[in-house]
């Protein structure tokens, strides 16, 4: 999807006694254990916000970035979560093979145009029940906000720093490359990266960067921008996309907006991590980073 001109709509949306949400999941090799706890917990926050009576109609788009032999697991995966809602509509796209966390993302947004918000969800994420309820009335009380980013723990309860401040080039070597003695004598440009100064758990209004493992964005916003970039494979695409979004409109961090996610870095994923890791980060730099 490229990025739209300046005469795109507007941000906010009139009101409507009907919201409904769409939902993109990436899958490339997921672990089945997560994805499994993934569609149980999101189905459990759908259901939570439409008995509260924050959503009306959700559809949940499976993209297989894997071969076409994985699809058919995921799909009935994702059929037994939603078994008892029809309500919640599924679709499952494969067969592009593997574009790309951004481009993959993008398939699926491109199928919901008439959709009110949309939500970026990586397969390792575990949603707590009111999670989307909470996102739903959040910006429905806040016409000027256009992306929610969540309160996030890891698996063993530490707290994860999903917002950032746009980095110079110097941080975010840092952050990819550097051994554990380096980042430790530069802990405090690190913790000034990733906003330490605030307790990870608390509302911030004036977020310009955040994590693609939940993205819960406003389909206007995502006509304006035009969606992920797709010249980015891997990395930094959500980086890129939230900031773009922070330059038109505000992106808050919701405190009552809580996961879990499982995650993990690129340098402990090997060689070709790392080195989508550093070309990411240089076409982000180049494009938006501090000096």
């Amino acid at each position: 999807m490229s990025e739209a001109a300046d005469s795109s709509p507007s941000l906010s949306t009139s009101p409507s006694p009907s919201r409904s949400l769409s939902i993109s999941i990436v899958a490339y090799f997921p672990d089945p254990a997560w994805l499994k706890t993934t569609f149980d917990t999101l189905v459990a926050a759908l259901v939570h916000a439409r008995h509260a009576g924050a959503l009306q109609h959700a559809r949940i788009y499976l993209v297989d970035n894997q071969a076409a032999s994985s699809t058919s697991v995921f799909a009935a995966q994702l059929a037994d979560a939603c078994k008892e809602f029809p309500w919640i509509e599924k679709e499952i796209i494969a067969g592009q093979g593997n574009i790309g966390f951004g481009r993959a993302n993008n398939l699926a947004i491109s199928h919901c145009t008439d959709f009110d918000f949309h939500v970026v969800l990586n397969p390792d994420v575990k949603l707590a029940e009111d999670a989307l309820t909470n996102a739903l009335r959040y910006v429905q009380q806040h016409a000027d906000c256009a992306m929610v980013s969540p309160v996030a723990t890891s698996p063993d309860g530490q707290p994860l720093y999903l917002v950032k401040r746009l980095p110079d080039f110097f941080t975010l070597a840092l952050r990819g490359f550097a051994p554990a003695w380096l980042r430790r004598y530069f802990q405090h440009r690190l913790d000034w990266y990733e906003r330490r100064e605030t307790p990870f758990d608390a509302a911030l209004n004036d977020v310009q960067i955040a994590s693609g493992c939940f993205m819960f964005i406003r389909r206007t916003a995502l006509d304006r921008t035009g969606g992920f970039d797709p010249a980015y494979f891997l990395y930094f695409e959500d980086f890129d996309l939230s900031y773009r979004i922070s330059t038109f409109a505000g992106n808050a961090r919701v405190a009552d907006v809580r996961i879990v996610h499982a995650g993990g870095s690129a340098a402990a994923k090997g060689l070709r991590h790392v080195w989508l890791f550093a070309r990411s980060a240089l076409r982000f730099h180049r494009k938006h980073g501090a000096n």
